[in-house]
């Protein structure tokens, strides 16, 4: 959970343009979840045209 009106809370805000007097009204402070991915898998057929698989993954 990120902290609400903490500096990486208020980043999330401005980059998703909602303004933080919206957020402060709330009865509740909207949460916000950060997942970090262990590892993922990014599927792209068109990576076969510059030579590489089209299943890459990244741990």
């Amino acid at each position: 959970m990120v902290e609400p009106f903490s500096e990486e809370y208020q980043k999330l805000l401005d980059h998703k343009k909602i303004p933080a007097d919206a957020i402060r009204k709330l009865p509740k402070p909207m949460n916000l979840i950060k997942i970090v991915p262990e590892s993922f898998d990014y599927l792209d057929s068109d990576l076969k045209k510059d030579g590489f698989g089209s299943r890459q993954h990244l741990e």
